[in-house]
């Protein structure tokens, strides 16, 4: 029975308007965003002033840089967490900005006027006169002669604690505060990591699921509202209420159409910049991985499909409107402005991670444990949802829900 209803839900979202105007939006996102795969360059020692910048492991460069970002926002008393991996604008309460003015106090030196000892971040002309700031480069504030890195550590932990979590003050996170210009020597390491352990193609299909996970945070939940709001404008529930198929077989042959339709064209998507990745593989000896592409969108962009379309379906299900649309616009809003800031190894607990480059593979290496909860976690959630759309779709079938409605008779009621 599932799966004789699953084809027949195939078959109708492959019919579906909605369905070919995520297919035109998701081809327009990806040709215009990521376009065609730069093959990597291996680094010239003396062509080049720079060879990329990489977050700094010097103490005395993490705090000035840390002790800028503190004394802006503290004058401003606007700061900037990401709880859970959401964007959060925090303003402190008197008693609190005390506490962070006690705080530089002791990291300065300097009781008042910390902004005058400001140095502003380094600029450079650009070709049309205006000025820009120069990339790594950062506002920094002298650092007090009796401060110790861990006496920082433990203060800076005091004021992400201030802040609710979850922010650029977070011990762990701090040398990302300040950063500083790789040597040939790190620049080749990196180059030659992202030969040896990434085989090139895993580089290729993380950039590709940051790029489309831009879109799957959001576009799934349409097909969803539309499929259940559709058998309530045809009145077709009281003829589906008093079939056989039990709730699970309904509830999960949607689910998992929806699913496999909007997986479906992800991955024929990858299949050029697939291509690509193992031919420029092939070209630099690095024995590239031609499942690549399949592996990080079923690991990576399943559970965010996963988890939006149980969301639609769910809500719809309980409200019998388009509500979810809302819910998941907000949710998807707020992942996109929580990562503006960590665009390279963004993950935390947000629905769309960040990992826009094709190398740095020791940064991915550091998040992919977290990465993997984040996964799990949406897959569960995911699970979660369904089920309670089930049970929802159940209580609609004995005539619990649906405005008091009770469907007698015919009715089976089948879980």
């Amino acid at each position: 029975m599932l799966l004789t209803l699953f084809g027949k839900e195939c078959r109708q979202t492959a019919k579906s308007l909605i369905f070919y105007l995520i297919l035109l939006i998701l081809v327009f996102f990806y040709t215009s965003q990521m376009g065609a795969l730069e093959p990597f360059q291996k680094p010239e020692q003396g062509e080049t002033d720079s060879y990329g910048m990489r977050p700094s492991d010097d103490p005395q460069a993490i705090m000035e840089a840390t002790l800028g970002m503190l004394v802006t926002d503290y004058e401003a008393n606007r700061y900037t967490a990401y709880p859970m991996g959401f964007y959060k604008e925090v303003i402190l309460t008197e008693e609190k900005q005390e506490k962070i003015h006690r705080i530089l106090t002791e990291c300065t030196g300097m009781d008042s006027g910390y902004e005058d000892f400001v140095t502003p971040p380094e600029t450079q002309q650009v070709g049309d006169g205006s000025f820009m700031v120069v990339p790594g480069s950062s506002a920094t504030v002298p650092v007090a002669d009796t401060l110790t890195y861990d006496r920082f550590l433990e203060l800076m932990g005091q004021v992400d604690e201030l802040l609710g979590g979850g922010s650029s003050y977070d011990p762990e996170t701090v040398n990302q505060n300040a950063m500083e210009s790789m040597t040939y020597e790190e620049a080749l390491e990196a180059y030659e990591a992202s030969l040896t352990q990434d085989k090139v193609t895993r580089g290729y299909a993380r950039l590709f699921c940051d790029y489309m996970g831009l879109m799957l945070g959001l576009l799934p939940v349409f097909p969803a509202v539309v499929r259940v709001l559709r058998d309530k404008r045809a009145s077709a529930s009281q003829v589906i209420y008093v079939r056989s198929a039990s709730s699970v077989s309904i509830v999960l042959s949607r689910w998992l159409a929806s699913i496999c339709m909007l997986l479906l064209p992800v991955l024929l998507l990858g299949i050029m910049p697939a291509w690509q990745s193992v031919y420029y593989g092939n070209v630099l000896g690095a024995s590239p991985d031609p499942l690549a592409y399949v592996k990080y969108t079923l690991g990576w962009l399943l559970p965010e499909i996963l988890v939006v379309t149980a969301l639609g379906f769910f809500v719809t299900e309980l409200t019998g409107g388009p509500l979810a649309i809302l819910i998941q616009g907000f949710w998807w809003l707020a992942s996109l402005f929580s990562n503006t800031n960590s665009l390279v190894g963004g993950v935390g607990w947000n629905l769309m991670p960040r990992f826009n480059s094709s190398q740095d593979t020791a940064v991915w290496l550091e998040v992919f444990p977290q990465m993997v909860k984040n996964r799990l976690f949406y897959t569960v959630l995911a699970l979660a949802l369904a089920a309670a759309t089930v049970w929802v779709y159940h209580l609609k079938r004995k005539g619990v829900l649906q405005n008091g409605r009770k469907f007698l008779g015919r009715r089976k009621g089948t879980f």
